[in-house]
């Protein structure tokens, strides 16, 4: 389980063992103690380690997880001094993205597909092969920019073969831009 949100979270607030527990163990609700002492220093540092004089040495801090100016999307520590707890918020180490093959239509899902697989890749932060309602679609790994609006042909990321689905993407703002709304046959 990855660090809550800033919406998620209710009193007493973030736990700085809760953020060692996802750092090490990538789980903030682990029931695993990492060993004493526990530096923020340490966890918020981008190269991991534990050059302050934590108990563990921690991972790299996972540059998967998004990183954005405003801070209810931000999901990881940028890096610099002060390091502040609060760059944790919906963090998670064990983050990864998966390749998303496809062909592009902003018409509609007919006209996506009736076209051939890009050379271009996406990615998307999904739990399975091919995105799904409610995984966001981005334009690179680090998930730093999210996929246009429209209507994405899936093709089988190692094969390339269609799938013969194609996902709708919707626009917008309020951190929905990017999000599948749904998948259907073509």
């Amino acid at each position: 389980m990855a660090v809550p949100t800033y919406d998620e979270l209710q009193d007493p607030g973030l736990s700085m063992l809760g953020i060692a527990r996802e750092r090490y163990y990538n789980s903030y609700t682990s029931t695993s103690t990492p060993t004493s002492p526990i530096h923020l220093s340490d966890l918020s540092r981008l190269t991991g380690g534990n050059s302050s004089g934590s108990g563990v040495s921690y991972p790299a801090v996972n540059l998967l997880n998004t990183q954005s100016a405003n801070f209810f999307r931000n999901r990881r520590p940028d890096g610099n001094d002060p390091q502040k707890m609060s760059e944790f918020f919906g963090y998670n180490q064990d983050l990864q993205r998966r390749e998303v093959r496809f062909a592009y239509s902003n018409v509609n899902g007919s006209t996506a597909c009736g076209f051939l697989m890009s050379s271009t890749i996406y990615w998307h932060d999904g739990s399975n092969t091919l995105p799904e309602e409610g995984d966001k679609i981005y334009t690179s790994e680090t998930g730093t920019t999210v996929a246009a609006a429209g209507y994405y042909h899936l093709f089988d990321p190692s094969s390339g073969i269609s799938t013969f689905t194609y996902a709708e993407v919707i626009g917008g703002g309020g951190g929905f831009a990017g999000t599948v709304s749904g998948v259907d046959f073509c």
